[in-house]
């Protein structure tokens, strides 16, 4: 008689250094544990905005790390903590499942919208997340591991400031454009009057030629979010060209092109609200 057999595959790959129990009818049958793997402990990258003040209205953080890393209870290892005595609660809302890039590396964490959003019971309840005039400080705890079992390198930790509200949208038509010169691959870098969200921007502007044809290149962020550098994989040839600017790119506050995040989403707007704004610019 062939032995019988139960092949399991779980959704999320084991962990490296962690023991499993294999239960039968709710009893041990056997337990495994999974060798460390020699790969090096991972690191957190950045922490985004990179700014060290910012408006109290803060709507995303972005954690930033070298490896994917074990998801599902990541609020477990993050505190924040008020003018470095008041432990805060609440803050983050835990997502489930959570806000993970498809490579597992970047987390984006949410601060409470309800609590942001001043019409909403949360925050005459609560209160905002953040108040204008605070220091915080957000600790990211070693214990923290990557998929591969290794403990964070060390414990990370960012302290920034609060100012007023946020309460303007971000405009383009008063964004600068610093144009390079023809036949080189040099950077056309785009100046915004205020940091803007670090993941949108990723993907949230295009270059396109006087034929519609997007051009191809690399991307860089500077100036603590405020800079938009793009070099293209073939050299910048003489003509007209214009950025494609979606129209859901945002500030820190989550107030975007069209609208201000803290807006009734009830009242209508007076305005056309646009998908994509254009800004032109020429190479000589």
């Amino acid at each position: 008689m062939d032995k019988a057999e139960v092949m399991f595959v779980p959704l999320v790959p084991f962990t490296s250094g962690l023991q499993y129990e294999v239960l039968l009818d709710d009893s041990l049958f056997a337990s495994i544990e999974i060798p460390e793997s020699n790969v090096a402990s991972p690191e957190l990258l950045s922490i985004y905005p990179t700014q060290d003040t910012v408006p109290e209205n803060l709507l995303k953080i972005y954690l930033q790390f070298s490896q994917p890393m074990v998801e599902g209870r990541s609020l477990t290892y993050i505190t924040l903590v008020q003018n470095e005595k008041d432990t805060l609660k609440g803050t983050f809302l835990d997502l489930q499942p959570e806000l993970w890039n498809a490579e597992g590396t970047t987390l984006t964490l949410w601060l409470d919208p309800g609590r942001i959003k001043r019409d909403l019971i949360p925050n005459k309840e609560l209160g905002s997340p953040l108040n204008a005039g605070n220091k915080y400080s957000l600790f990211v705890s070693n214990s923290w591991k990557s998929k591969n079992g290794k403990n964070l390198l060390k414990d990370y930790s960012k302290t920034f400031d609060t100012k007023q509200r946020d309460g303007n949208s971000p405009d383009p038509v008063q964004w600068r454009i610093l144009v390079p010169p023809a036949s080189t691959k040099e950077f056309l870098e785009i100046e915004f009057l205020e940091p803007l969200d670090y993941s949108i921007l990723q993907e949230g502007i295009q270059v396109v030629n006087s034929q519609g044809d997007v051009i191809s290149g690399t991307i860089q962020l500077s100036n603590e979010e405020r800079t938009f550098k793009f070099s293209p994989d073939k050299p910048w040839t003489t003509g007209k060209f214009s950025l494609q600017i979606e129209a859901r790119l945002e500030d820190l506050a989550g107030n975007n092109l069209n609208r201000l995040f803290d807006n009734d989403m009830e009242v209508k707007s007076l305005k056309n609200e646009k998908t994509i704004f254009t800004k032109q610019f020429k190479i000589k």
